[in-house]
């Protein structure tokens, strides 16, 4: 059957996305488009590519995921590094060490940029980021001609790194302009699950289902009641409320949730290999049992007519 994929974001914890991937290809599900934000750009920029479910395996029990915490030259300093990372940086680690990650997998399949991927004329990948200067939202690679560069030419990793740039975490990528600098971030800044990414029209051509990490309690929730924890679970609201306005309840029929066995947050980078083997595990088994339930005709009655 060919579907079309959508990725939430979810940092470390798209590791379980992976495991979903894997039931898929295992289910004979063909994959022609694949959309994401943050870590879900991730997986949507490598199933694109080409790689199989084995290869990215491969690549998970190969990555030492520690490396993504590169600091800028402000960070080695010393007591104060972290502030002046954040002062002048505007993060704590280096996000261009996402972008030459990226870069060192697709090579291996001989990719560099969208223009690599498109087929009649048409680009299978999404990338969802945002840019905080224009306060708007990026659909890449197609919004980059809001600053004059051609979506064909823009490197895949560049894109996936804007994506996955977790806000003050990784230093933002940087667009000059004419008079101005714009500053683009994850994409769950905006939009962290874009199932409504692929539906230009009521009907759409095949089937859309998205894949996303069950939500943890909040941390306010948890009893930790700091200013950072507040700040946090503010934002986290303000973005799922308006998340909620394209996720219907009927569109829950379409939507895969994997567990989060080990209540890893999405900067948890020191795993364990169990726990990331739980987490590929979680998404393979609940999207196995998901595909074993799925009826085309349900959903064509649903989303198609």
């Amino acid at each position: 059957m060919r579907v079309d994929l959508v990725f939430e974001g979810g940092g470390v914890l798209g590791i379980g996305f992976v495991g979903a991937y894997e039931a898929f290809y295992e289910n004979k599900f063909q994959i022609i488009r694949a959309a994401g934000t943050s870590a879900g750009s991730v997986i949507a920029a490598l199933i694109c590519a080409g790689f199989t479910p084995q290869e990215l395996r491969e690549e998970l029990e190969n990555t030492d995921f520690t490396m993504l915490l590169k600091s800028p030259p402000f960070g080695n300093i010393p007591i104060i590094g972290k502030v002046l990372s954040l002062i002048f940086s505007k993060g704590l680690y280096d996000g261009n060490i996402i972008s030459t990650w990226i870069d060192s997998i697709l090579k291996k399949k001989g990719i560099r940029v969208f223009g690599d991927l498109y087929i009649n004329g048409e680009c299978p990948l999404k990338v969802v980021a945002a840019d905080i200067t224009n306060r708007k939202l990026l659909i890449l690679p197609d919004d980059i001609r809001f600053y004059g560069k051609d979506p064909k030419n823009l490197a895949i990793c560049k894109a996936v790194q804007m994506s996955c740039t977790i806000t003050f975490f990784f230093t933002p990528v940087r667009i000059l302009n004419d008079d101005y600098v714009s500053y683009i971030v994850d994409g769950g800044l905006i939009s962290t699950f874009p199932i409504w990414i692929f539906e230009k029209t009521d009907k759409p051509l095949r089937p859309v289902i998205g894949v996303k990490i069950k939500d943890d309690e909040s941390f306010t929730k948890q009893g930790k009641n700091n200013v950072l924890s507040y700040a946090y679970d503010l934002i986290t609201a303000a973005i799922n409320k308006d998340e909620l306005t394209y996720v219907s309840s009927k569109d829950l029929v379409r939507i895969i949730t994997i567990d989060n066995p080990d209540h890893l947050k999405s900067t948890d980078f020191k795993l364990s290999k169990k726990q990331i083997e739980n987490l590929y595990y979680s998404g393979y088994i609940v999207t196995n049992k998901y595909l074993a339930e799925f009826r085309l005709n349900k959903y064509i009655k649903e989303f198609m007519l």
